[in-house]
């Protein structure tokens, strides 16, 4: 059996909507040539517009019936042609033509009306008695349309998708380049490579596991795309460090799914503190961590680890509630 629209079911609605569209035009088109009207019936939304509203401008009337400027401008040149428009000036600005409705035009939507209530009853007939029902559907869907554009709306879809699909998982070496080549495209976007940086990215093993540390990979479709780390200080307490997630998955909660395991892998070690290093321009990071449960507070005596490293926070549990 062969394929149609409607094998591929919503993903062919734009295109099943446009064919239905067409359809209807041209049932109506064919039923106001027989009552001997010679006007397109994509001209009479403007038609009604204007009887209801009074003069109005073309830029009001493309936003009005959702069209472009250019289409709605073909179709009244069609109507001033007609004579069923008319064309006048802004009183409030004389540069700008406005189009009204001619005694013409009136005369005409007059004796539409039978013929408008056959087209109802035709719509309630190919609706099966459930036009309300689609209508109601339909401006739900406008106004989320709206309010959201359609490729806003995909790309939200594409973000939870993605979000669902992104792993956190431990360290292993095959991933030693990965971890590397995210914090230093980290601190090279943000700030330079210090000597430090390079010596532990150069060896996690080294630097951070066999200290009794952790290392945690984000993975989204066999790529890792974000990193975290804690590594243990000489007093036993804990830094969280490394944070890295690529720009096109930022967005998705990676940093946040990463702290999370973090903070379990923290509890779990019975260490007494966790702290971090931070810098003060990194104000969405901060945002972060303070909003994961990270205080500002005094840093300890002694240097910070990095030059870059003006905020110093420690963890006082996570938020309730």
């Amino acid at each position: 059996m062969s394929s149609t629209l409607q094998t591929y079911g919503s993903l062919m609605l734009g295109s099943r909507l446009r064919r239905l569209s067409d359809q209807l035009y041209a049932g109506v088109d064919a039923s106001y040539l027989a009552a001997g009207v010679e006007l397109s019936s994509r001209c009479f939304p403007l038609l009604l517009l204007l009887r209801d509203n009074g003069p109005t401008s073309i830029t009001a009337l493309a936003a009005q019936i959702g069209q472009t400027h250019p289409v709605v401008v073909q179709l009244g040149r069609k109507l001033l042609d007609a004579g069923v428009v008319a064309e006048m000036p802004d009183a409030k600005d004389e540069r700008r033509r406005l189009l009204a409705l001619s005694d013409a035009g009136r005369q005409l939507l007059e004796s539409m009306a039978p013929l408008w209530d056959d087209v109802r009853a035709a719509v309630d007939v190919a609706f099966a008695q459930g036009t309300p029902q689609f209508m109601a559907l339909l401006e739900r869907a406008e106004a989320r349309l709206q309010a959201q554009g359609f490729g806003e709306t995909i790309a939200g879809c594409r973000r939870q998708r993605e979000r669902a699909a992104v792993e956190i998982i431990d360290y292993a070496p095959q991933y030693a380049a990965d971890f590397k080549r995210l914090n230093i495209a980290w601190l090279e976007r943000y700030f330079y490579v210090e000597a430090l940086d390079d010596l532990v990215l150069s060896d996690p093993q080294g630097s951070i596991l066999d200290g009794g540390g952790q290392i945690f990979l984000a993975r989204l479709d066999d790529r890792i795309v974000g990193t975290c780390a804690l590594i243990r200080a000489g007093d036993g307490s804990i830094e969280l460090s490394k944070m890295a997630v690529t720009p096109q998955c930022q967005g998705l909660g990676i940093a946040r799914r990463l702290i999370e395991r973090a903070f379990d892998a923290f509890e779990a070690s019975g260490a007494p503190l966790l702290f971090l290093e931070s810098n003060s321009k990194l104000a969405p990071a901060i945002g972060l961590y303070a909003s994961s449960g990270f205080t500002h507070a005094a840093r300890p005596a002694g240097d910070a680890h990095y030059q870059r490293a003006d905020v110093y926070m420690e963890w006082q549990g996570r938020p309730r509630g």
